[in-house]
């Protein structure tokens, strides 16, 4: 079935697991991409949060017969019917959820698992999961977001919009308006006491707190996978030119090793400490935009767990491009010698393009409290 057909593949397509919840990948190469199922396997197809075009509500069960076809029923339809997915769209882009209750996480047991999810079909829980977080509510932090990074990235849709980030029900105020330049300059000029100094570090340009988002964007194959990154729960405020520049080289970097390596791997980003900047008496102070809450990192930090291999690496931005000077020696792990992901990044200790480095995961582990425990793993090299 060809994915770039829309005699195939609808517009808005469906969400596709098999019967066990779990995403359904393409295969192929850019150019060709299809969605491989063997023959007389059932896939179930959903349209969470709208409708199919043809059948209602759904779930859709779908087996491949063959040459594109496939044998399709649902409760609308008396029998199995063989036609192709093409008519399986959905009546708009299917939309996904963050739903809180998978426990408890976090370093002082004190965070709570968010799972971002398309809720396919009513008989199972936990499918088409896309990220977890560990979110602390109290102090609107995210410490962490894990989600899969497959080799089969090389056959992401491409262009697509931004849509808005969702708060869900996870603030109790306008978080967008925080983020927003008139609130970050407000927040600034209360906690170091002068608008002069707030605007000097919020300048506008590049030298804003971007939402940065944990689990990026752009490590997701299809447009709604992409889509459900965009909530609050999965972003932390990140300096722009930080955003934009070293850490965007480095996630580029990322999906570039698993499809050179063929490796699926699963991610941790994370949070670390609270950024502080002189206010005007010289007096470091902790960086919060919203009435202590919603912190401003120090560091951002990426774990990436080959579980085959059983190997990893740890990538480390400091989130500050007003730091006068950086001491490698209260960075909260030794920096490796050498790494390709790093390598190749342009000037990776600026820090107004983001002082970047990458270490052994034992080593973060040792300092950064908020990384998960893992298996004693070797280095990704």
């Amino acid at each position: 079935m060809d994915l770039d057909d829309l005699t195939d593949w609808p517009e808005d397509p469906p969400i596709v697991t098999d019967m066990a919840g779990d995403l359904v990948l393409p295969s192929g190469y850019p150019g060709d991409r299809q969605l491989r199922v063997e023959d007389d396997e059932v896939v179930l197809l959903g349209c969470p949060g709208t409708t199919f075009g043809l059948w209602g509500d759904g779930p859709v069960w779908a087996a491949c017969s063959g040459a594109g076809w496939w044998n399709i029923w649902n409760s609308t339809l008396p029998h199995w019917s063989e036609r192709g997915l093409g008519a399986a769209g959905c009546s708009r882009g299917a939309s996904e959820e963050a739903v809180a209750g998978g426990g408890i996480c976090g370093p002082g047991a004190d965070g709570t698992e968010i799972a971002v999810e398309f809720d396919v079909g009513d008989g199972l829980e936990g499918e088409a999961k896309i990220i977890t977080v560990c979110h602390h509510l109290a102090s609107s932090s995210t410490l962490w977001a894990r989600h899969s990074l497959w080799d089969e990235i090389a056959l992401a849709d491409k262009g697509g919009e931004r849509p808005k980030f969702k708060k869900d029900s996870f603030y109790d105020y306008d978080v967008n308006e925080a983020y927003s330049m008139d609130g970050q300059l407000l927040a600034l000029t209360e906690l170091v006491g002068s608008r002069e100094l707030a605007e000097h570090y919020i300048q506008g340009g590049e030298l804003y707190l971007a939402r940065g988002h944990l689990a990026p964007n752009a490590d997701f194959i299809f447009d709604s996978w992409r889509d459900a990154t965009f909530h609050y729960v999965n972003a932390a405020p990140q300096w722009q030119s930080f955003n934009a520049r070293n850490w965007a080289t480095l996630e580029d970097n990322c999906r570039q090793l698993a499809v050179e390596r063929g490796l699926d791997l699963v991610v941790y980003t994370g949070t670390h400490a609270i950024l502080e900047l002189p206010d005007v008496n010289g007096v470091l102070v902790p960086i919060l935009l919203h009435q202590g809450r919603l912190p401003v990192p120090r560091y951002f930090w990426k774990v990436l767990h080959d579980p085959m291999a059983n190997s990893g690496v740890a990538l480390v931005g400091l989130n500050n491009p007003h730091s006068k000077e950086v001491d490698p020696a209260l960075l909260p792990c030794p920096a490796l010698a050498s790494h390709p992901l790093v390598d190749t990044v342009d000037l990776p200790q600026d820090v107004v393009r983001g002082y970047v480095w990458a270490c052994r995961v034992e080593d973060l582990a040792a300092n950064v409290p908020e990384v998960p425990e893992l298996p004693k793993l070797i280095l990704l090299e």
